[in-house]
């Protein structure tokens, strides 16, 4: 059986989460999958076992049925987009997966990357797992908001950012534009078509919508 290691608020895993939804695919629901939620409240990804498994610490892992272990978020997404469901959201020919990778990797290192970094370099929870930098905050926002601006221009008369339906990168700008609440970074103020696209998103894949785990321990 394979396992995947997961939290329900933090971007990384909800990619993958968000990636199933958008194919029809209830996570918890899944005949070869069994769902494990970590609790990084309680530092669960900190535990032996965890560490073990995947000396990275992060969320999300899967393992597989041969013991591979997948610890990156890319990695983990790649792999469910192939075995699970008809329709890839990776792109439907070469050239589509072309774009979708362009896209996703400046939502993801343009504006997520900076968003992350102004809120490792400002919130009070990381102050003890990294040396603090204020004068990081302000610039890596101001770098967040002005990609921002970038895919307000792309979204223009489009519902999504690569043709016609919705794709990988619309998932990692959404969970970007998402997580920039934490910093106070209203994303229905960042123009008008960001806002619908973020309103559009924000119903189908909000945390509040997404279905909950089973209980499991990560020793199990």
């Amino acid at each position: 059986m394979k396992k995947l290691y997961i939290t329900r608020t933090a971007p990384n895993p909800r990619k993958a989460l968000i990636l199933l939804a958008s194919k029809g695919i209830d996570v918890d629901d899944m005949d070869d999958v069994d769902v494990i939620d970590i609790d990084f409240a309680a530092n669960e990804q900190m535990s032996e076992a965890f560490t073990q498994m995947n000396p990275m610490q992060t969320v999300p892992v899967l393992t597989l049925d041969d013991g591979t272990v997948l610890n990156d978020s890319q990695a983990v997404c790649e792999y469910l987009d192939r075995v699970y469901g008809e329709r890839s959201v990776m792109g439907n020919d070469v050239v589509q997966r072309a774009q979708v990778c362009s896209m996703r990797r400046v939502a993801e290192f343009e504006v997520m990357y900076n968003l992350m970094l102004a809120f490792q370099h400002s919130h009070p929870s990381k102050a003890q797992r990294i040396e603090q930098v204020p004068e990081f905050v302000a610039p890596s926002i101001a770098r967040a908001v002005k990609a921002m601006a970038y895919f307000e221009t792309i979204l223009e008369g489009r519902e999504y950012l690569v043709g016609e339906q919705l794709s990988f990168a619309d998932i990692v700008l959404y969970l970007s534009l998402d997580f920039g609440k934490v910093l106070k970074i209203n994303p229905n103020e960042q123009g008008e078509n960001l806002a619908r696209f973020y309103q559009k998103m924000n119903e189908r894949f909000s945390i509040k919508n997404m279905a909950k785990a089973k209980p499991a321990s990560v020793n199990d």
